[in-house]
């Protein structure tokens, strides 16, 4: 049934727009022109309101979908008829009676449908209730009333002068009809009133976007209104003005309230029938230009019109797409062309001096693309950038993903029908991958900078270690050294058993020096591996935790290890040493094994004790002040360390170091 009053629907509303072609193809056979306002009304009021209507009909509307299609078809009838009756005067044609009768009562259904019905059902195209039903009943019988009123009234008492004295006789004239018009009249006044009525006291109880759309269809509905108001009392010139402006307040209404809250979902109707109308203002001008300035050349009969004829076929496919380019730019912005915006947020991001920089224009370009009022970029401990200071309560998100690794988070304002249009959350998901590796980028920047501070930091800190050593340790026994040794130049010859004490004292301390030298020297750096190479170094760091009670288990590979990177090794050695030096302080363990493993591309082992694991909150705070140090010596060479918790208890710390230099 539903898929019958579809299809009913949709034929109507096509045999309303062929019936309004028909009738703009009879108007260019006759003398009248195209200077006239009623004609100009009804012509579009009959283009406007069909589409729209066999839409709404299609996506469950029935009723309101209905009553725009009965204004097109009234409209298009009332053109179709009227053009066809004035051409048929001067050619002879039949039925000119029959087509001028109906054009004379055709229109009004789509003056008062408009005026005094379609209120009570805006926007939701729900039924009215209360006292508004009953006055939505008298709009609907002051159309059938009006357009009786108009099929019986004598034509001698009408107010058309041109009807009026054509010496024409209405076939059903009834005398005393036009006491009808009046009481129409009244009817339709009541129930335009009790429209805007109930269009305001649903104002005033809606909220959110069901408020903002009525909002505006109250505003295009009340200036309908005002302008069919004013058509009746001025006189007939500016009446016809007023009349052909009449028509375009709702449906300009609606389309606002369309392209603002996405009313109806019928954007894609808006844009075709946009094209559609645009195309073919573009081809009656097109056409009218020619003739007119090629007519007396060529003849206004054969000649100029052929040639209008090549001139319309020829700009038929350019002027389409470039009005297609127009109207979806109008509807969606920038989004209406991604490939566009995003050659220009390429451009944008080449042109950033730095990878921050890049993701403040990134903000901006996407909420310019988008046409939302903030976008924030997060990314994971790296910058941020903000366009816009407020997101909104439910802002909406996107995670920015980068070789399969979620670096971030874009946050953008939510559009005001809740939800991006399917063609600009594609674009979005596009922007988001681009943001993803500027995002990606500006951490691995950030990342650089940190590096770069902890470097300088601890370059500056082994400075202090070393003029502290020398100073406080060094230093003072090289003096004492040279103290002594001149008193035993001074001594030597009169006291040589005490000058030979004294050279035993400094001998002891030149010893203590050259102790203090070599532990500066291991400070800076391991010299075990140096000595040793890595294993050796590894099984010598094992045997100094190794004792009762807690014993280290070593375990490398059966080939053993060969010569990695230095870098490798001191960063393998030193976390090794941490992680046993936590083992011995804090774990309470009876054992620790230590699990070296040797891939292609990198050095894995790990470091996993049976003692209290991660349960001691003083264990956990030292050892967690001991685990951002081994975290560090990894990640400085784009290793990973990892500290777990196994089920059989214990502590196990996890690392790969990669075996080509950094």
């Amino acid at each position: 049934m539903r898929s019958r009053l579809v299809m009913m629907g949709e034929l109507v509303a096509g045999a309303a727009a062929a019936a309004t072609l028909a009738g703009f193809a009879l108007r260019l056979r006759s003398s009248a022109g195209f200077a006239d306002d009623y004609w100009l009304w009804i012509s579009i009021t009959a283009m406007v309101y069909g589409a729209p209507g066999a839409f709404l009909i299609r996506r469950g509307r029935t009723i309101l979908g209905w009553l725009f299609v009965a204004v097109s078809a009234s409209a298009a009838t009332s053109v179709f008829t009227g053009e066809y009756a004035a051409v048929a005067s001067g050619q002879g044609w039949p039925s000119r009676l029959v087509m001028l009768w109906l054009s004379v009562c055709s229109w009004l259904p789509a003056y008062v449908i408009v005026a005094a019905v379609v209120p009570y059902w805006l926007p939701s195209g729900e039924r009215p209730t209360g006292v508004f039903r009953p006055l939505m009943y008298v709009g609907c019988a002051s159309v059938v009333a009006g357009t009786v009123a108009w099929a019986l009234l004598p034509w001698e008492h009408s107010d058309d002068r041109a009807l009026a004295d054509s010496g024409l006789v209405n076939p059903l004239g009834v005398a005393g009809a036009e006491a009808l018009l009046q009481v129409c009249l009244v009817m339709v006044a009541v129930a335009a009133l009790g429209g805007l009525a109930s269009l305001g006291v649903r104002l005033l109880r809606a909220d959110g976007d069901e408020r903002g759309q009525l909002a505006w269809v109250a505003a295009g509905m009340a200036s309908t209104l005002l302008l069919l108001v004013a058509a009746q009392t001025v006189e007939a010139r500016g009446s016809g003005v007023l009349l052909a402006a009449s028509a375009v307040p709702l449906p300009i209404s609606v389309l606002l309230a369309i392209q603002r809250y996405r009313m109806w979902n019928m954007e894609k109707v808006l844009r075709r029938g946009l094209v559609w109308a645009l195309m073919s203002a573009e081809i009656a001008l097109c056409y009218a230009v020619v003739v007119a300035l090629l007519g007396d050349l060529l003849g206004r009969s054969v000649g100029a019109p052929l040639v209008a004829a090549a001139v319309v076929a020829i700009s038929v496919a350019p002027v389409h797409r470039f009005l297609q380019r127009g109207v979806r730019r109008l509807l969606y912005g920038e989004a209406a062309d991604p490939y566009d915006a995003l050659g220009r947020l390429g451009a944008t991001l080449e042109t950033a001096a730095a990878p921050a920089e890049a993701l403040e224009r990134l903000a901006g370009d996407v909420a310019r693309i988008l046409q939302v009022a903030a976008v924030w970029v997060l990314v994971l401990d790296g910058p941020e950038s903000r366009h816009g200071d407020d997101l909104g309560v439910d802002p909406v998100r996107v995670s920015l993903v980068h070789a399969g690794e979620t670096v971030g988070e874009m946050l953008l304002t939510r559009p005001r029908a809740g939800e991006f249009r399917p063609a600009e959350a594609r674009l979005l998901h596009v922007l988001a991958r681009q943001a993803g590796a500027a995002a990606h980028a500006a951490r691995l920047a950030a990342d650089l900078d940190r590096s770069r501070r902890a470097l300088v930091a601890a370059r500056a800190e082994e400075r202090r270690r070393l003029r502290r050593d020398l100073h406080d340790h060094l230093g003072p026994s090289l003096s004492a050294v040279h103290l002594q040794l001149e008193t035993v130049r001074d001594t030597v010859a009169t006291d040589p058993d005490g000058a030979r004490a004294l050279a035993d004292r400094c001998a002891t301390w030149v010893a203590g020096a050259v102790g203090d030298v070599r532990r500066i020297v291991d400070g800076l750096g391991p010299s075990a591996l140096d000595d040793l190479g890595l294993a050796e170094a590894l099984r010598a760091q094992a045997a100094r935790f190794h004792r009762p009670g807690l014993e280290i288990r070593l375990r490398l590979p059966e080939q053993g290890l060969p010569p990695l990177p230095a870098a490798t090794e001191a960063a393998a050695l030193r976390i090794v040493g941490e992680a046993l030096a936590n083992t011995a302080r804090h774990a309470r363990a009876g054992g620790c094994d230590i699990d070296v493993e040797l891939t292609p591309d990198a050095l894995c082992f790990s470091v996993r004790d049976d003692g209290v694991g991660m349960g001691s909150s003083d264990h956990g705070r030292r050892v967690g002040v001991g685990l951002e140090s081994m975290a560090e010596a990894a990640a400085q060479l784009d290793g990973k360390c990892e500290i777990l918790v196994p089920a059989g208890g214990g502590t196990e710390i996890r690392v790969r170091l990669p075996r080509a230099e950094v």
